[in-house]
């Protein structure tokens, strides 16, 4: 049983990460300025990361807008990120440096993360889209197999996602890294509109960037949710919504997006189902 000496223990020395969060540089609806003021006087998380699609330019922005105020007027800390399009799926870097190319290898894209000192995250590892679209981003997770393949270079997996309909992908993605992978368990709002900001959460000991780090590769995080509000729900299918019809009526036009199957992650589907 775990006692309040555990690194893990919900009590308050333990700090709240939500490290997903979008903003309009990429496929989200706010801008860096209202994100910033939202995590300020809405919610209680000690650490965020902005990690658009393929860019740093907004999580730059917020670092300027930080910077360039008292550092006591800011109760929380900005780790850089970027949600990094691979040619298997996304991953999130945190702590980065520089801007990281899309659509290379994975294993390359992990190797760049790895030679700025940043940590890489596989985000919503089993959620694939067969949607695509030129000007959208699609929610696309690397797989079972290419997890496997490249465990050595991941620090972390994304088993708590927000977002409302990933409730079984979280639950996949939960059971390999528990009994195969034994990453850091990561949660993530995965946010694109305000009100998802800490919907999921890593809570960890400390409550800085550099502690949230430390966590992460000393594997002592957890990934926490908060249930959605009708009213949340809502707004989210209210945003999606448009975007999710042109992407569809993109798809019926030119035709669906082809993945190869990853067998590994149809077993696991299979055995969870079975299980429950």
């Amino acid at each position: 049983m775990a006692n309040k000496t555990d690194p893990i223990w919900p009590s308050e020395r333990l700090g709240k990460a939500d490290i997903h969060i979008h903003s309009n540089y990429s496929d989200g609806d706010a801008k860096i300025e209202d994100i910033l003021e939202y995590v300020q006087n809405q919610t209680d998380l000690d650490v965020i990361a902005i990690a658009d699609h393929d860019t740093i330019e907004g999580a730059l922005k917020a670092r300027e807008i930080i910077e360039s105020k008292n550092d006591n007027a800011w109760r929380f800390q900005l780790i850089i990120g970027e949600e990094i399009t691979t040619n298997e799926g996304h991953i999130v870097g945190l702590f980065l440096k520089e801007k990281i190319e899309p659509n290379l290898p994975i294993g390359e894209t992990l190797s760049r993360i790895r030679s700025q000192g940043a940590l890489a995250i596989a985000s919503h590892p089993f959620y694939h889209s067969h949607m695509h679209h030129a000007k959208y981003a699609t929610m696309d997770g690397i797989g079972a197999t290419p997890l496997l393949r490249n465990n050595q270079l991941i620090d972390g997996v994304e088993i708590v996602n927000a977002t409302p309909t990933l409730a079984d992908e979280n639950l996949a993605a939960s059971i390999l890294n528990k009994t195969w992978l034994f990453n850091a368990e990561i949660g993530n709002s995965d946010a694109h509109i305000l009100e998802a900001i800490g919907m999921g959460y890593s809570i960890f000991e400390g409550h800085t960037a550099l502690d949230f780090k430390k966590a992460i590769l000393l594997h002592q995080t957890r990934a926490m949710y908060k249930n959605w509000s009708y009213l949340g729900l809502f707004k989210y299918a209210f945003f999606y919504f448009p975007r999710g019809l042109r992407l569809l009526i993109h798809t019926i036009l030119h035709g669906r997006r082809h993945r190869l199957p990853d067998l590994l992650e149809e077993e696991i589907r299979r055995d969870q189902k079975i299980s429950s």
